[in-house]
């Protein structure tokens, strides 16, 4: 009995150290993730920046203002 005891409690270690190494590696996982994020954000803004860009230059308001200025 003991020895049975004995030996769940090992498992239980080793179940414990690997539970432990996957939260570590969901961790690394969300940071990873998170970085991806916020290039694909950098990106999204950018593109829509050169859109606003475009529309500006092709509809003439910068010339517009020029005038009015």
């Amino acid at each position: 009995m003991e020895e049975n005891i004995n030996r769940m409690q090992l498992q239980l270690d080793k179940h414990s150290g690997q539970i432990a190494k996957l939260f570590s590696k969901i961790d690394d996982t969300n940071l990873c993730i998170q970085k991806i994020n916020t290039s694909l954000m950098q990106i999204k803004w950018g593109v829509y920046g050169a859109l606003g860009w475009y529309f500006i230059t092709q509809v003439g308001i910068i010339e517009a203002m020029g005038i009015v200025l």
